[in-house]
Protein backbone atom coordinates (compact mmCIF):
# COMPACT_ATOMS: atom_id res chain seq x y z
CA UNK A 1 0.00 0.00 0.00
CA UNK A 2 1.22 3.51 -0.79
CA UNK A 3 1.32 5.19 2.62
CA UNK A 4 1.28 8.67 1.08
CA UNK A 5 -2.25 8.10 -0.32
CA UNK A 6 -3.81 7.31 3.03
CA UNK A 7 -6.62 9.66 4.11
CA UNK A 8 -6.02 12.15 6.87
CA UNK A 9 -7.43 11.39 10.33
CA UNK A 10 -8.20 13.44 13.46
CA UNK A 11 -4.63 12.63 14.60
CA UNK A 12 -3.16 14.91 11.93
CA UNK A 13 -5.02 18.06 12.95
CA UNK A 14 -5.09 17.29 16.68
CA UNK A 15 -1.38 16.42 16.94
CA UNK A 16 -0.44 19.57 15.03
CA UNK A 17 -2.69 21.66 17.28
CA UNK A 18 -1.33 20.15 20.51
CA UNK A 19 2.27 20.54 19.33
CA UNK A 20 1.67 24.16 18.33
CA UNK A 21 0.01 24.98 21.66
CA UNK A 22 2.82 23.27 23.62
CA UNK A 23 5.42 25.44 21.85
CA UNK A 24 3.80 28.71 22.98
CA UNK A 25 6.20 30.71 25.14
CA UNK A 26 4.00 33.67 26.12
CA UNK A 27 0.45 33.88 27.46
CA UNK A 28 -0.58 35.82 24.34
CA UNK A 29 0.91 33.16 22.06
CA UNK A 30 -0.86 30.40 23.99
CA UNK A 31 -4.22 32.17 23.63
CA UNK A 32 -3.64 32.80 19.94
CA UNK A 33 -2.67 29.20 19.15
CA UNK A 34 -5.73 27.84 20.98
CA UNK A 35 -7.93 30.30 19.06
CA UNK A 36 -6.41 29.36 15.70
CA UNK A 37 -6.52 25.58 16.13
CA UNK A 38 -9.55 24.58 18.20
CA UNK A 39 -12.32 24.97 15.59
CA UNK A 40 -10.45 23.01 12.93
CA UNK A 41 -9.76 20.15 15.35
CA UNK A 42 -13.32 19.71 16.64
CA UNK A 43 -15.26 20.98 13.64
CA UNK A 44 -17.51 23.29 15.65
CA UNK A 45 -19.04 26.66 14.69
CA UNK A 46 -17.28 28.70 17.36
CA UNK A 47 -14.93 28.66 20.32
CA UNK A 48 -14.28 30.94 23.28
CA UNK A 49 -11.32 31.18 25.67
CA UNK A 50 -12.19 32.23 29.20
CA UNK A 51 -9.89 33.19 32.08
CA UNK A 52 -10.81 33.10 35.74
CA UNK A 53 -10.67 36.62 37.20
CA UNK A 54 -11.51 36.33 40.88
CA UNK A 55 -15.26 35.67 41.02
CA UNK A 56 -15.65 36.65 37.37
CA UNK A 57 -15.21 34.83 34.07
CA UNK A 58 -13.34 36.95 31.52
CA UNK A 59 -13.99 36.00 27.87
CA UNK A 60 -10.58 36.96 26.47
CA UNK A 61 -10.73 35.53 22.92
CA UNK A 62 -13.10 33.89 20.47
CA UNK A 63 -13.34 32.51 16.92
CA UNK A 64 -16.88 31.96 15.70
CA UNK A 65 -19.33 32.38 12.83
CA UNK A 66 -20.97 35.18 14.80
CA UNK A 67 -20.05 37.50 17.68
CA UNK A 68 -20.02 36.08 21.19
CA UNK A 69 -18.73 37.84 24.32
CA UNK A 70 -15.08 38.75 23.70
CA UNK A 71 -13.82 41.27 26.26
CA UNK A 72 -16.81 40.87 28.59
CA UNK A 73 -16.84 39.59 32.16
CA UNK A 74 -19.66 37.69 33.88
CA UNK A 75 -20.14 36.39 37.44
CA UNK A 76 -18.94 32.80 37.76
CA UNK A 77 -22.29 31.67 39.13
CA UNK A 78 -24.07 33.03 36.05
CA UNK A 79 -22.25 31.21 33.22
CA UNK A 80 -21.36 27.70 32.13
CA UNK A 81 -17.62 28.48 32.17
CA UNK A 82 -17.95 29.29 35.88
CA UNK A 83 -19.79 26.01 36.47
CA UNK A 84 -17.08 24.08 34.61
CA UNK A 85 -14.28 25.69 36.62
CA UNK A 86 -15.98 25.38 40.02
CA UNK A 87 -16.94 21.75 39.40
CA UNK A 88 -13.64 20.93 37.64
CA UNK A 89 -15.59 19.04 35.00
CA UNK A 90 -16.55 19.29 31.35
CA UNK A 91 -20.09 20.50 30.69
CA UNK A 92 -21.81 19.02 27.61
CA UNK A 93 -25.08 20.76 26.66
CA UNK A 94 -26.79 19.36 23.52
CA UNK A 95 -29.54 22.05 23.63
CA UNK A 96 -29.00 25.38 25.39
CA UNK A 97 -32.79 25.88 25.74
CA UNK A 98 -33.13 22.79 27.91
CA UNK A 99 -30.36 23.15 30.51
CA UNK A 100 -30.73 25.00 33.80
CA UNK A 101 -27.05 25.96 33.78
CA UNK A 102 -27.62 28.23 30.77
CA UNK A 103 -28.53 31.91 31.27
CA UNK A 104 -30.58 31.77 28.09
CA UNK A 105 -31.02 35.53 27.81
CA UNK A 106 -27.24 35.78 27.12
CA UNK A 107 -27.51 33.22 24.32
CA UNK A 108 -30.76 34.41 22.72
CA UNK A 109 -29.02 36.90 20.47
CA UNK A 110 -26.25 34.54 19.38
CA UNK A 111 -26.04 31.60 16.99
CA UNK A 112 -25.33 29.16 19.86
CA UNK A 113 -27.72 26.22 20.19
CA UNK A 114 -25.37 23.55 21.64
CA UNK A 115 -22.08 23.68 23.47
CA UNK A 116 -19.36 21.96 25.51
CA UNK A 117 -17.10 23.65 28.08
CA UNK A 118 -13.87 22.14 29.49
CA UNK A 119 -11.83 23.57 32.39
CA UNK A 120 -8.23 24.59 31.75
CA UNK A 121 -6.19 22.68 34.37
CA UNK A 122 -8.61 20.31 36.04
CA UNK A 123 -6.92 20.27 39.46
CA UNK A 124 -7.10 24.03 40.03
CA UNK A 125 -8.78 25.61 37.01
CA UNK A 126 -7.46 28.93 35.73
CA UNK A 127 -9.86 29.17 32.80
CA UNK A 128 -12.01 27.26 30.36
CA UNK A 129 -12.40 26.57 26.64
CA UNK A 130 -15.90 26.53 25.18
CA UNK A 131 -16.98 25.10 21.81
CA UNK A 132 -20.34 25.94 20.22
CA UNK A 133 -22.66 24.62 17.49
CA UNK A 134 -25.38 26.52 15.65
CA UNK A 135 -27.85 23.61 15.88
CA UNK A 136 -28.81 21.29 18.74
CA UNK A 137 -26.04 18.72 18.76
CA UNK A 138 -24.66 15.96 20.97
CA UNK A 139 -20.85 15.87 20.49
CA UNK A 140 -19.22 12.48 20.08
CA UNK A 141 -16.97 11.13 22.81
CA UNK A 142 -13.86 11.79 20.71
CA UNK A 143 -14.90 15.44 20.24
CA UNK A 144 -15.30 15.93 24.00
CA UNK A 145 -11.99 14.19 24.69
CA UNK A 146 -10.27 16.29 21.99
CA UNK A 147 -11.63 19.43 23.70
CA UNK A 148 -10.27 18.20 27.04
CA UNK A 149 -6.88 17.44 25.44
CA UNK A 150 -6.76 20.99 24.03
CA UNK A 151 -7.62 22.37 27.49
CA UNK A 152 -4.82 20.35 29.10
CA UNK A 153 -2.36 21.50 26.43
CA UNK A 154 -3.46 25.09 27.03
CA UNK A 155 -2.89 24.66 30.77
CA UNK A 156 0.67 23.42 30.15
CA UNK A 157 1.36 26.25 27.70
CA UNK A 158 0.04 28.89 30.12
CA UNK A 159 2.13 27.48 32.98
CA UNK A 160 5.25 27.45 30.79
CA UNK A 161 4.54 30.97 29.57
CA UNK A 162 4.00 32.30 33.08
CA UNK A 163 7.22 30.64 34.26
CA UNK A 164 9.26 32.00 31.34
CA UNK A 165 7.86 35.51 31.79
CA UNK A 166 8.52 35.46 35.55
CA UNK A 167 12.09 34.29 34.95
CA UNK A 168 12.65 37.03 32.38
CA UNK A 169 11.34 39.72 34.74
CA UNK A 170 13.27 38.54 37.81
CA UNK A 171 16.50 37.77 35.91
CA UNK A 172 17.41 35.32 38.67
CA UNK A 173 19.18 32.14 37.53
CA UNK A 174 17.34 29.05 38.60
CA UNK A 175 18.15 25.41 38.82
CA UNK A 176 15.43 23.59 36.89
CA UNK A 177 14.61 19.94 37.42
CA UNK A 178 15.31 17.61 34.52
CA UNK A 179 11.62 16.74 34.31
CA UNK A 180 10.67 20.30 33.32
CA UNK A 181 13.73 21.81 31.69
CA UNK A 182 13.32 22.64 27.99
CA UNK A 183 17.09 22.78 27.65
CA UNK A 184 17.41 19.22 28.95
CA UNK A 185 14.81 18.00 26.43
CA UNK A 186 16.77 19.78 23.71
CA UNK A 187 19.81 17.82 24.87
CA UNK A 188 17.81 14.57 24.71
CA UNK A 189 16.70 15.41 21.17
CA UNK A 190 20.31 16.11 20.24
CA UNK A 191 21.48 12.85 21.79
CA UNK A 192 18.92 10.81 19.83
CA UNK A 193 19.75 12.71 16.65
CA UNK A 194 23.38 11.72 17.21
CA UNK A 195 22.50 8.00 17.05
CA UNK A 196 23.04 7.27 13.37
CA UNK A 197 21.05 4.02 13.48
CA UNK A 198 17.76 5.54 14.67
CA UNK A 199 16.46 6.64 11.22
CA UNK A 200 17.16 3.14 9.90
CA UNK A 201 15.36 1.59 12.88
CA UNK A 202 12.29 3.74 12.27
CA UNK A 203 12.32 2.89 8.57
CA UNK A 204 12.54 -0.85 9.33
CA UNK A 205 9.68 -0.49 11.83
CA UNK A 206 7.38 1.04 9.23
CA UNK A 207 8.35 -1.45 6.54
CA UNK A 208 7.75 -4.40 8.88
CA UNK A 209 4.39 -3.18 10.14
CA UNK A 210 3.13 -1.18 7.11
CA UNK A 211 2.24 1.59 9.58
CA UNK A 212 2.34 5.31 8.85
CA UNK A 213 4.14 6.92 11.79
CA UNK A 214 7.04 5.93 14.08
CA UNK A 215 8.91 7.90 16.72
CA UNK A 216 11.39 7.83 19.57
CA UNK A 217 9.84 9.84 22.42
CA UNK A 218 11.25 11.16 25.68
CA UNK A 219 8.67 10.52 28.39
CA UNK A 220 8.62 11.88 31.94
CA UNK A 221 5.90 12.11 34.58
CA UNK A 222 4.58 15.30 32.99
CA UNK A 223 5.93 15.51 29.42
CA UNK A 224 5.85 13.61 26.12
CA UNK A 225 8.42 15.00 23.64
CA UNK A 226 9.19 13.64 20.16
CA UNK A 227 12.95 13.22 19.72
CA UNK A 228 13.12 11.49 16.31
CA UNK A 229 10.24 10.98 13.89
CA UNK A 230 9.48 9.19 10.63
CA UNK A 231 6.17 10.51 9.34
CA UNK A 232 5.53 9.60 5.67
CA UNK A 233 1.76 10.13 5.95
CA UNK A 234 2.09 13.61 7.48
CA UNK A 235 0.56 13.22 10.93
CA UNK A 236 2.30 16.50 11.76
CA UNK A 237 4.73 15.80 14.61
CA UNK A 238 8.37 16.88 14.38
CA UNK A 239 11.34 16.49 16.75
CA UNK A 240 10.72 18.78 19.70
CA UNK A 241 6.92 18.69 19.41
CA UNK A 242 4.92 17.67 22.47
CA UNK A 243 1.67 15.90 23.23
CA UNK A 244 -0.18 16.16 26.57
CA UNK A 245 1.05 13.19 28.56
CA UNK A 246 -2.51 12.48 29.74
CA UNK A 247 -3.67 11.97 26.14
CA UNK A 248 -1.12 9.21 25.45
CA UNK A 249 -0.59 5.64 26.62
CA UNK A 250 2.93 6.40 27.80
CA UNK A 251 1.93 7.13 31.39
CA UNK A 252 0.77 3.52 31.61
CA UNK A 253 3.97 2.25 29.97
CA UNK A 254 6.05 4.40 32.35
CA UNK A 255 4.24 2.76 35.26
CA UNK A 256 4.35 -0.92 34.31
CA UNK A 257 7.28 -0.80 31.81
CA UNK A 258 5.69 -3.36 29.52
CA UNK A 259 4.99 -3.29 25.78
CA UNK A 260 1.54 -2.01 24.79
CA UNK A 261 0.33 -3.34 21.45
CA UNK A 262 -2.99 -3.80 19.70
CA UNK A 263 -3.73 -4.73 16.09
CA UNK A 264 -7.12 -3.05 15.96
CA UNK A 265 -8.44 -0.86 18.76
CA UNK A 266 -12.02 -1.37 17.57
CA UNK A 267 -11.77 -5.09 18.32
CA UNK A 268 -9.40 -5.05 21.30
CA UNK A 269 -11.35 -5.63 24.55
CA UNK A 270 -8.83 -3.64 26.60
CA UNK A 271 -8.42 -0.60 24.37
CA UNK A 272 -11.60 -0.23 22.31
CA UNK A 273 -13.03 2.17 24.92
CA UNK A 274 -9.69 3.83 25.78
CA UNK A 275 -9.53 7.60 25.29
CA UNK A 276 -6.20 7.60 23.37
CA UNK A 277 -7.40 5.68 20.27
CA UNK A 278 -10.59 7.76 20.20
CA UNK A 279 -8.80 11.12 20.51
CA UNK A 280 -6.24 10.38 17.81
CA UNK A 281 -8.33 8.16 15.56
CA UNK A 282 -5.98 5.18 15.99
CA UNK A 283 -6.66 1.60 15.04
CA UNK A 284 -3.21 0.04 15.49
CA UNK A 285 -0.53 0.88 18.05
CA UNK A 286 2.72 -0.49 19.48
CA UNK A 287 5.04 1.10 22.03
CA UNK A 288 8.16 -0.39 23.63
CA UNK A 289 9.74 1.14 26.77
CA UNK A 290 13.36 2.34 26.58
CA UNK A 291 15.06 1.40 29.87
CA UNK A 292 18.59 2.62 30.68
CA UNK A 293 21.22 0.38 32.27
CA UNK A 294 20.66 1.96 35.69
CA UNK A 295 17.01 0.91 35.53
CA UNK A 296 15.65 4.37 34.78
CA UNK A 297 12.73 4.70 32.38
CA UNK A 298 13.78 7.08 29.56
CA UNK A 299 11.00 6.96 26.95
CA UNK A 300 9.45 4.83 24.25
CA UNK A 301 9.86 3.56 20.70
CA UNK A 302 6.38 3.65 19.19
CA UNK A 303 4.41 3.32 15.97
CA UNK A 304 0.78 4.25 15.23
CA UNK A 305 -1.65 4.09 12.34
CA UNK A 306 -5.33 4.89 11.62
CA UNK A 307 -5.74 1.46 10.04
CA UNK A 308 -5.46 -2.05 11.52
CA UNK A 309 -2.04 -3.73 11.35
CA UNK A 310 -0.56 -7.13 12.15
CA UNK A 311 1.62 -6.40 15.18
CA UNK A 312 1.13 -9.23 17.68
CA UNK A 313 3.72 -11.58 16.24
CA UNK A 314 7.22 -12.57 17.42
CA UNK A 315 9.04 -10.82 14.56
CA UNK A 316 7.53 -7.36 15.24
CA UNK A 317 7.65 -7.64 19.03
CA UNK A 318 11.23 -8.92 18.94
CA UNK A 319 12.38 -6.17 16.58
CA UNK A 320 10.84 -3.44 18.78
CA UNK A 321 12.45 -4.89 21.89
CA UNK A 322 15.85 -5.15 20.17
CA UNK A 323 15.65 -1.59 18.77
CA UNK A 324 14.63 -0.17 22.17
CA UNK A 325 17.58 -1.94 23.83
CA UNK A 326 19.96 -0.62 21.13
CA UNK A 327 18.69 2.95 21.64
CA UNK A 328 19.15 2.60 25.41
CA UNK A 329 22.67 1.25 24.85
CA UNK A 330 23.59 4.23 22.66
CA UNK A 331 22.12 6.68 25.19
CA UNK A 332 24.10 5.04 28.01
CA UNK A 333 27.30 5.07 25.93
CA UNK A 334 26.80 8.75 25.11
CA UNK A 335 26.22 9.56 28.77
CA UNK A 336 29.38 7.69 29.78
CA UNK A 337 31.35 9.59 27.14
CA UNK A 338 30.01 12.91 28.42
CA UNK A 339 30.84 11.93 32.01
CA UNK A 340 34.34 10.82 31.04
CA UNK A 341 34.96 14.02 29.10
CA UNK A 342 33.77 16.13 32.03
CA UNK A 343 35.96 14.14 34.45
CA UNK A 344 38.96 14.48 32.14
CA UNK A 345 38.43 18.23 31.87
CA UNK A 346 38.11 18.52 35.64
CA UNK A 347 41.29 16.49 36.15
CA UNK A 348 43.11 18.65 33.61
CA UNK A 349 42.03 21.78 35.48
CA UNK A 350 43.12 20.27 38.82
CA UNK A 351 46.48 19.25 37.35
CA UNK A 352 47.00 22.79 36.07
CA UNK A 353 46.02 24.15 39.49
CA UNK A 354 48.47 21.84 41.24
CA UNK A 355 51.29 22.87 38.90
CA UNK A 356 50.53 26.55 39.46
CA UNK A 357 50.32 26.00 43.19
CA UNK A 358 53.69 24.24 43.42
CA UNK A 359 55.44 26.75 41.20
CA UNK A 360 54.06 29.88 42.89
CA UNK A 361 54.33 28.60 46.45
CA UNK A 362 57.90 27.43 45.87
CA UNK A 363 58.81 30.84 44.46
CA UNK A 364 57.15 32.85 47.22
CA UNK A 365 58.51 30.75 50.09
CA UNK A 366 62.07 31.05 48.78
CA UNK A 367 62.64 34.62 49.96
CA UNK A 368 61.34 34.33 53.56
CA UNK A 369 63.18 31.01 53.99
CA UNK A 370 66.37 32.58 52.69
CA UNK A 371 65.94 35.52 55.10
CA UNK A 372 65.48 33.19 58.09
CA UNK A 373 68.43 31.07 57.00
CA UNK A 374 70.65 34.15 56.68
CA UNK A 375 69.52 35.47 60.07
CA UNK A 376 70.13 32.20 61.94
CA UNK A 377 73.54 31.82 60.25
CA UNK A 378 74.58 35.29 61.41
CA UNK A 379 73.31 34.77 64.96
CA UNK A 380 75.19 31.46 65.21
CA UNK A 381 78.32 33.04 63.82
CA UNK A 382 78.36 36.37 65.70
CA UNK A 383 76.42 35.52 68.83
CA UNK A 384 74.36 38.24 70.50
CA UNK A 385 75.29 41.71 69.25
CA UNK A 386 73.65 45.11 68.94
CA UNK A 387 72.30 44.01 65.52
CA UNK A 388 70.64 40.87 66.91
CA UNK A 389 67.24 42.52 67.74
CA UNK A 390 67.04 43.90 64.21
CA UNK A 391 67.88 40.48 62.74
CA UNK A 392 65.27 38.80 64.94
CA UNK A 393 62.63 41.33 63.86
CA UNK A 394 63.42 40.57 60.21
CA UNK A 395 63.23 36.86 60.90
CA UNK A 396 59.88 37.31 62.69
CA UNK A 397 58.59 39.31 59.72
CA UNK A 398 59.64 36.46 57.43
CA UNK A 399 57.84 33.96 59.64
CA UNK A 400 54.72 36.15 59.54
CA UNK A 401 55.06 36.26 55.79
CA UNK A 402 55.25 32.45 55.62
CA UNK A 403 52.30 32.14 58.01
CA UNK A 404 50.27 34.41 55.75
CA UNK A 405 51.15 32.28 52.72
CA UNK A 406 50.08 29.12 54.57
CA UNK A 407 46.79 30.74 55.65
CA UNK A 408 46.05 31.75 52.07
CA UNK A 409 46.77 28.22 50.88
CA UNK A 410 44.43 26.84 53.55
CA UNK A 411 41.71 29.29 52.47
CA UNK A 412 42.23 28.19 48.87
CA UNK A 413 41.85 24.54 49.87
CA UNK A 414 38.67 25.28 51.85
CA UNK A 415 37.15 27.23 48.98
CA UNK A 416 38.12 24.82 46.17
CA UNK A 417 37.76 21.44 47.85
CA UNK A 418 34.89 22.08 50.25
CA UNK A 419 31.67 24.08 50.21
CA UNK A 420 33.34 27.47 50.34
CA UNK A 421 34.68 29.42 53.27
CA UNK A 422 32.91 28.91 56.58
CA UNK A 423 31.79 31.94 58.58
CA UNK A 424 31.66 32.72 62.27
CA UNK A 425 29.09 35.49 62.59
CA UNK A 426 29.23 37.87 65.50
CA UNK A 427 27.71 41.21 66.42
CA UNK A 428 30.36 43.88 66.69
CA UNK A 429 31.18 47.44 65.73
CA UNK A 430 31.70 47.31 61.96
CA UNK A 431 33.23 50.78 61.72
CA UNK A 432 35.79 49.83 64.37
CA UNK A 433 36.62 46.62 62.48
CA UNK A 434 37.19 48.55 59.25
CA UNK A 435 39.17 51.33 60.94
CA UNK A 436 41.46 48.76 62.58
CA UNK A 437 42.29 47.26 59.17
CA UNK A 438 42.90 50.72 57.68
CA UNK A 439 45.25 51.61 60.53
CA UNK A 440 47.22 48.37 60.11
CA UNK A 441 47.69 48.91 56.39
CA UNK A 442 48.60 52.57 56.96
CA UNK A 443 51.25 51.68 59.54
CA UNK A 444 52.77 49.14 57.15
CA UNK A 445 52.75 51.71 54.33
CA UNK A 446 53.48 55.10 55.95
CA UNK A 447 54.38 56.70 52.62
CA UNK A 448 50.90 56.09 51.14
CA UNK A 449 47.82 58.25 51.75
CA UNK A 450 44.62 56.40 52.72
CA UNK A 451 41.38 58.32 53.26
CA UNK A 452 38.28 56.72 54.76
CA UNK A 453 34.57 57.49 54.93
CA UNK A 454 32.69 55.02 57.13
CA UNK A 455 28.94 55.51 57.36
CA UNK A 456 27.69 52.17 58.69
CA UNK A 457 25.59 50.99 61.65
CA UNK A 458 27.49 50.66 64.90
CA UNK A 459 26.59 46.99 65.36
CA UNK A 460 26.41 44.58 62.40
CA UNK A 461 26.21 40.78 62.32
CA UNK A 462 29.01 39.52 60.01
CA UNK A 463 32.19 37.48 60.28
CA UNK A 464 34.29 40.44 61.35
CA UNK A 465 37.62 38.60 61.03
CA UNK A 466 36.84 37.45 57.50
CA UNK A 467 35.51 40.87 56.49
CA UNK A 468 38.69 42.45 57.86
CA UNK A 469 40.74 39.96 55.83
CA UNK A 470 38.81 40.85 52.69
CA UNK A 471 39.21 44.61 53.15
CA UNK A 472 42.91 44.15 53.96
CA UNK A 473 43.34 42.23 50.69
CA UNK A 474 41.58 44.95 48.71
CA UNK A 475 43.64 47.70 50.32
CA UNK A 476 46.87 45.76 49.76
CA UNK A 477 45.90 45.28 46.13
CA UNK A 478 45.30 49.04 45.77
CA UNK A 479 48.68 49.83 47.31
CA UNK A 480 50.47 47.30 45.10
CA UNK A 481 48.89 48.30 41.82
CA UNK A 482 47.77 51.89 42.39
CA UNK A 483 49.73 55.05 41.58
CA UNK A 484 52.05 55.97 44.46
CA UNK A 485 51.37 59.69 44.12
CA UNK A 486 47.58 59.35 44.36
CA UNK A 487 45.54 58.61 47.50
CA UNK A 488 43.65 55.41 48.17
CA UNK A 489 40.09 55.88 49.36
CA UNK A 490 37.82 53.45 51.19
CA UNK A 491 34.14 54.21 51.54
CA UNK A 492 31.61 52.13 53.49
CA UNK A 493 27.89 52.84 53.43
CA UNK A 494 24.72 51.02 54.40
CA UNK A 495 21.28 51.63 52.93
CA UNK A 496 18.13 49.58 52.31
CA UNK A 497 19.65 46.55 54.01
CA UNK A 498 22.73 46.49 51.77
CA UNK A 499 26.34 47.06 52.84
CA UNK A 500 28.61 48.63 50.23
CA UNK A 501 32.37 48.95 50.64
CA UNK A 502 34.40 50.62 47.86
CA UNK A 503 38.21 50.69 47.64
CA UNK A 504 39.49 53.10 45.00
CA UNK A 505 42.95 53.91 43.66
CA UNK A 506 44.44 55.82 40.74
CA UNK A 507 46.92 54.57 38.22
CA UNK A 508 46.98 52.54 35.04
CA UNK A 509 43.50 51.14 34.26
CA UNK A 510 42.89 47.41 34.14
CA UNK A 511 42.31 46.08 30.64
CA UNK A 512 38.73 44.95 30.09
CA UNK A 513 39.93 41.54 28.95
CA UNK A 514 41.64 41.04 32.32
CA UNK A 515 38.79 42.08 34.63
CA UNK A 516 37.03 38.70 34.45
CA UNK A 517 40.28 36.96 35.39
CA UNK A 518 41.12 39.09 38.44
CA UNK A 519 39.41 36.79 40.92
CA UNK A 520 40.96 33.57 39.65
CA UNK A 521 43.57 31.96 41.92
CA UNK A 522 47.27 32.45 41.13
CA UNK A 523 46.57 35.50 38.96
CA UNK A 524 49.07 38.28 39.65
CA UNK A 525 48.54 41.73 38.25
CA UNK A 526 51.05 43.88 36.45
CA UNK A 527 52.00 45.78 39.58
CA UNK A 528 55.32 46.85 40.97
CA UNK A 529 58.33 44.85 39.92
CA UNK A 530 59.44 42.33 42.47
CA UNK A 531 55.98 42.05 43.99
CA UNK A 532 55.58 38.81 45.91
CA UNK A 533 52.39 36.89 46.59
CA UNK A 534 50.53 33.78 45.60
CA UNK A 535 48.03 35.74 43.58
CA UNK A 536 45.31 34.60 45.98
CA UNK A 537 44.34 37.90 47.62
CA UNK A 538 41.50 38.87 45.29
CA UNK A 539 40.36 35.28 44.93
CA UNK A 540 39.99 34.90 48.69
CA UNK A 541 38.33 38.32 48.93
CA UNK A 542 35.72 37.19 46.38
CA UNK A 543 35.15 33.94 48.30
CA UNK A 544 34.58 35.88 51.54
CA UNK A 545 32.07 38.08 49.72
CA UNK A 546 30.25 35.02 48.34
CA UNK A 547 30.15 33.42 51.79
CA UNK A 548 28.30 36.55 52.96
CA UNK A 549 25.87 36.21 49.98
CA UNK A 550 27.54 39.19 48.30
CA UNK A 551 29.85 39.90 45.39
CA UNK A 552 32.72 42.17 44.39
CA UNK A 553 32.44 44.24 41.19
CA UNK A 554 35.27 46.04 39.42
CA UNK A 555 35.27 49.24 37.38
CA UNK A 556 38.43 50.73 35.90
CA UNK A 557 39.19 53.72 33.67
CA UNK A 558 41.90 56.35 33.17
CA UNK A 559 40.83 58.19 36.32
CA UNK A 560 40.46 55.42 38.87
CA UNK A 561 40.02 51.72 39.60
CA UNK A 562 37.33 50.74 42.07
CA UNK A 563 36.60 47.40 43.77
CA UNK A 564 33.07 47.43 45.26
CA UNK A 565 31.63 44.88 47.69
CA UNK A 566 27.84 44.63 47.91
CA UNK A 567 26.24 42.27 50.38
CA UNK A 568 23.06 42.00 52.45
CA UNK A 569 23.48 43.39 55.94
CA UNK A 570 21.98 42.26 59.21
CA UNK A 571 22.02 44.97 61.86
CA UNK A 572 22.75 43.66 65.32
CA UNK A 573 21.75 44.65 68.82
CA UNK A 574 24.38 46.00 71.15
CA UNK A 575 25.03 43.72 74.11
CA UNK A 576 25.69 45.72 77.24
Amino acid sequence: MDQRTRPSTPLASLSKALATIARARTVEAAIETVRETSRSVIGCDGIAIIFKDGDLCHYVEEDAIGPLWKGQKFPSIACVSGWSMSNRATAVIPDVTKDDRIPYELYAGTFVRAMAMAPVRSENPVGAIGVYWSQPYTPADWEVEALEALAEAAATALENAAFIESMASSRVPAKIDVETSGEDFAHDIERVAGIAAVPTMLDVVLRMTEMGFAAVARVTESRWVACQVLDPVGFGLKPGDELPIESTLCNEIRSHRQTIVFDDAAEDPQYRDHHTPRIYGLRSYISEPIILENGAFWGTLCAIDPNPAKLKNPAVLGAFKLFAELIAHHLDAGKRLETSSAALEQERALAELREQFIAVLGHDLRNPIAAIDAGTTRLLRDGWTDRSPVILKLMKASLSRMSGLVENVMDLARARMGDGLSLSLSEDDLARTLQHVIDEVQVANPDREITASLNVPEIVSVDHLRLAQMVSNLLSNAITHGAQDQPITIRAEASDGTLEICVTNGGTPIEKSQIDKLFLPFRRGEGKSGTQGLGLGLYIASQIAQAHAGRIDVSSNEEQTCFTLRMPMIAGTRVR
